[in-house]
């Protein structure tokens, strides 16, 4: 099994022993790294209109911990004091497609739980302050130092500061303290407390992991559950007895209640994958008007036959997000919060549509054996998720 970060353990033996269950420090995960892009790359792209960026200021012109959105200007940051301040830009991964080898060591995680390598670049003494956060991240140094005091233990609804716009713990004591330098890399399970501090100038790679929280599944669950008409059985007290208060619902009526609702989970059993894919594939709003960008008339398979023999690849649309599912009965692709489905011939054909980055004509010649699957290709591709290079 491959080793992961060179630790001497396996992938299934970090997911085992680390995994959502508590903190690695991992020196020289990635050795002798060498930031690909500088501060002043950073800089720009938080200054570009489509591009989801911050600034935290600890001591800001409006108060404490100000919090300003992108995009930035040029008087923007030369207003900015020498010290206490980060700069944090998302989805870098997805604006500058040359960095998504730095994903590639996390392809054992599924990617549909990914969200974005979001960099930041604070100079000394920068930070956020200390903080929990409800997701997995492995947080890779890229430049400079920063030095991490961590809690052992989860901290579930900790008590933060009132009245900011960031998310501050009003008390932290840390169990460790960590000093990271270029290539060391930490990884927080969620809602360990943390809190990073620029030691000079410095950036940090964050690669973070979201899960969707039981509301936000029980609404995506609900939405396909009407799609599907299913949920219709209505609530039943065959066994009422009688009672003295009218107007009271007891204790019998919420045990039939939950019951009524277990019922419906299991009625939605089939539905569920259908549910979890659309939802962990919708396009975050900050990016549907790039991938808006993107979309295309809807290719017939002799236009896309012809420009795969002239030399023409594919690219995935890097801002899309992808997933798959199968079973004994079929499968069904998942492109932006939509369902594709494919029969249990074209589910070998799913992991190529889904995983990889370009799709050549050798790719092409075993795709259009499968006529329903040549024709998912040229809807994905009016849907913006591949492109022609």
């Amino acid at each position: 099994m491959s080793d992961f970060f060179n630790t001497g353990l396996t992938q299934q033996q970090f997911l085992d022993e680390y995994w959502q269950k508590k903190p690695l420090l991992i020196r020289q995960a990635f050795v002798d790294f060498e930031s690909p892009i500088s501060p002043e790359d950073l800089a720009g792209l938080a200054c570009e209109p489509e591009i989801e960026s911050r600034l935290i200021e600890e001591n800001g012109q409006d108060g404490p911990w100000q919090v300003t959105q992108g995009p930035f200007s040029e008087d923007d940051f030369a207003r900015l004091p020498a010290t206490n301040w980060t700069m944090l830009v998302q989805d870098v991964d997805k604006h500058l497609p040359d960095l998504q080898h730095i994903l590639e060591p996390f392809h054992f995680i599924p990617d549909w739980r990914r969200d974005d390598l979001m960099i930041s670049y604070a100079p000394e003494h920068g930070t956020v302050g200390p903080h929990t956060d409800g997701y997995d991240v492995f947080l890779l140094q890229a430049l400079g130092a920063r030095r991490w005091q961590i809690g052992d233990i989860p901290l579930i609804d900790a008590p933060i500061i009132a009245g900011l716009d960031v998310q501050i713990l009003t008390e932290f004591t840390p169990d460790q303290t960590w000093d990271l330098q270029a290539g060391d890399m930490l990884y927080l399970p969620p809602h360990f407390a943390h809190h990073g501090v620029a030691m000079n100038d410095c950036m940090t790679y964050s690669i973070g992991f979201r899960a969707p929280s039981q509301v936000d599944m029980l609404d995506a669950v609900v939405n396909s559950m009407l799609e599907q008409g299913l949920g219709k059985m209505r609530y039943n007290d065959s066994d009422l007895k009688l009672s003295p208060h009218s107007a009271e619902i007891d204790a019998q009526a919420v045990a039939r209640l939950k019951v009524m609702l277990h019922q419906a989970i299991d009625d939605a059993e089939p539905i569920l994958a259908s549910a979890l894919g659309k939802f962990v594939t919708e396009t975050k709003s900050s990016l549907s008007a790039i991938v808006e960008e993107s979309f295309a008339d809807l290719p017939t398979i002799d236009e896309v036959n012809r420009l795969f023999e002239q030399g023409d690849v594919l690219q995935r649309n890097l801002y899309c997000r992808f997933a798959w599912t199968a079973n004994e009965v079929g499968g069904q692709l998942f492109l932006a919060g939509e369902a594709y489905p494919v029969s249990v011939k074209g589910i070998m054909h799913l992991a190529r549509l889904t995983e990889q980055n370009e799709l050549t004509i050798t790719d092409w010649q075993q795709l259009k054996l499968d006529p329903q699957i040549a024709t998912l290709l040229c809807q994905l591709i009016a849907e913006g998720g591949w492109f022609w290079l």
